[in-house]
């Protein structure tokens, strides 16, 4: 049973699998956790609001394909030197781009997830140098994961208006009759974005307060025909490590993962055994430090995307819903 020291939890094995259960899909429900933890759901929930309430758990995510808006995402990795820190950096970031996501490493590095409209070109790239001086630049990737061709509806967007304003783990029944339409339409919907890629659940926890825990994150590099087998045998191998899975965001070549554990000693063997792994091309290594992600370019993009449509589109489109 966790315990407290100092004013934060100490998590125990159940705690830390509910955390991994949490992160690979954060809508998971506390029947479902209970059965893999053997705990009612009751006890489980009780569990995850202590953790909520001493910070251990920040934020269930909901992630959403910037690709779904016809945005490109950018993975912008920083050394943070010559007098700028790294929350100046992220500040500097968002004069280019809406930020999705930004990580902070231990040392002086940080990576941010860029969300831009503009091509991403030799321009681009010269724009962010120079944006960022006296910083130095590491690397610029961009991100590219398939979307299914569907077209986002009016319900589809409030959908994800609700799931982003009242959190990811939303009952259906509150879904359902914030946007107006039935539950069974709610899941349908819902499941449909979530095979098209266009969006995912996950947390976003607290390094600094999982004592006796070091998150870090490894970025590994694959190619799209082992994409698949390499995910499948992380999960096979250190799910129960697992407090970030793969997003919508990930392009076809890259997995990115944050796992926690309790020495050095053992995040090298994991290294070590990533790079083991059968289409594996590269894998590295960063000690976190802090986690955050950011809906405000979503949220005002679906907000512009409401306003610009007839009121009339919208009832006609409950009507429908309401008759299937």
């Amino acid at each position: 049973m966790m315990s407290e020291h100092k004013g934060a939890i100490v998590l125990d094995k159940t705690d830390l699998t509910i955390l991994s259960t949490l992160a690979k899909n954060s809508r998971s429900s506390y029947n479902s956790i209970g059965s893999e933890v053997d705990l009612t759901s009751k006890s489980v929930k009780a569990r995850v609001k202590k953790m909520i309430h001493q910070r251990v758990i920040e934020k269930f995510v909901v992630r959403v394909n910037p690709a779904a808006f016809g945005f490109k995402a950018v993975i912008v990795l920083v050394s943070a030197s010559n007098g700028i820190n790294k929350d100046e950096v992220i500040k500097r970031l968002k004069h280019l781009g809406k930020i999705a996501y930004h990580v902070h490493h231990m040392g002086r590095t940080c990576v941010a997830a860029l969300v831009i409209k503009k091509p991403f070109d030799e321009i681009f790239v010269k724009s962010l140098s120079h944006r960022l001086k006296p910083a130095t630049v590491l690397s610029t990737i961009a991100l590219e994961r398939r979307v299914e061709s569907i077209k986002l509806s009016e319900i589809d967007l409030r959908i994800i208006k609700c799931l982003l304003s009242s959190g990811a783990r939303t009952e259906i029944s509150d879904i359902a009759n914030e946007v107006g339409i039935s539950e069974k339409t709610t899941t349908r919907r819902l499941t449909r974005m979530k095979d098209s890629n266009i969006l995912d659940f996950s947390i976003q926890c607290n390094p600094s307060m999982m004592i006796g825990y070091i998150q870090f994150v490894i970025l590994i590099i694959t190619t799209k025909f082992y994409r698949q087998s390499v995910l499948s045998r992380m999960n096979a191998e250190f799910q129960s490590n697992i407090l970030y899975s793969p997003s919508v965001i990930d392009s076809e070549d890259r997995l990115t993962f944050v796992l926690y554990s309790e020495n050095v000693f053992t995040i090298d063997s994991v290294l070590t055994n990533v790079d083991s792994f059968e289409g594996v091309q590269s894998a590295d290594i960063y000690i976190l430090t802090k986690l955050q992600y950011h809906d405000n370019w979503v949220m005002k993009e679906i907000n512009n995307r409401i306003s610009s449509r007839q009121p009339h589109l919208y009832e006609s489109i409950k009507i429908n819903n309401s008759i299937n």
